[in-house]
């Protein structure tokens, strides 16, 4: 009996719900329309889709010298922005891809000083059975400018990364000089600690070419002090094109 009360509850509060609407449309159909554009009012959408001939992650390849792409869309309002991320990847535990949702926040004090956090969660697909696939990153950005000159910092830490690794720390700082334009040259030096121990160091220099005004070239030598931890820590020559949406 308390069950058929409750259904008849139910079906009475639906048949109001679904009344409403049709006394204010008469083709008794519900408008959401406006209820979605309130909803989104504020926000702001992009995406990026890159290809590169290898890639880079806190220093190292994450293809062990393979081509990769990448693509990300994002949605921002005011300081604070969410995105969805995917890369091909060649993990050490058999990955061949890797998703990841962001939540953060940029921040600007002045015209020249720039913050950016961000909480990552990452999965690594494709990997073998039993793999530690699931972690957490927190990246934070910090860059100052000073006329063409830029100075930047990062650091990106991890409780319990993926695989054997555990607590891991990568920081590296780093420069861009705007030389026209279109061109610019960056280069940065940064060293990551790992629980079981395996530090590295790693550099990049390179230079970007703005394309147009969405679409930049970039043209970057990328080393370690470690080639004998894996064909991943060696010296390469990455050509990367991006396209922002």
């Amino acid at each position: 009996m308390t069950l058929l009360l409750q259904l008849g509850r139910g079906l009475a509060v639906a048949s109001a719900l679904m009344a409403t609407p049709a006394m204010a449309d008469p083709s008794g159909i519900a408008d959401w329309s406006d209820d979605w554009t309130e909803a989104l009012q504020g926000w702001k959408f992009g995406a990026q889709l890159g290809v590169a001939t290898d890639s880079a992650s806190k220093g190292i390849s994450e293809t062990q010298g393979n081509g990769q792409v990448s693509a990300a869309v994002t949605a921002s309002r005011d300081w604070a922005y969410v995105s969805a991320r995917l890369k091909t990847v060649r993990g050490s535990d058999g990955s061949d891809d890797q998703s990841a949702l962001a939540i953060g926040g940029r921040w600007s004090v002045g015209p020249d000083i720039h913050l950016n956090s961000q909480i990552i969660y990452k999965v690594n697909g494709g990997a073998r059975p039993d793999s530690d696939t699931h972690f957490v990153e927190w990246q934070s950005e910090a860059s100052r400018t000073f006329g063409r000159t830029t100075l930047k910092a990062l650091t990106i830490w991890s409780p319990d990364s993926s695989g054997a690794t555990k607590a891991a720390f990568y920081y590296e700082l780093g420069a861009a000089q705007k030389l026209s334009d279109r061109w610019s040259a960056s280069g940065g030096i940064g060293e990551r600690r790992t629980e079981p121990k395996r530090t590295y160091t790693a550099w990049n220099a390179g230079a970007t070419l703005a394309l147009n005004a969405k679409m930049s070239l970039d043209l970057r030598y990328y080393d370690t002090n470690r080639h004998d931890y894996s064909k991943a820590h060696g010296d390469r020559f990455v050509v990367a094109l991006q396209r922002r949406f």
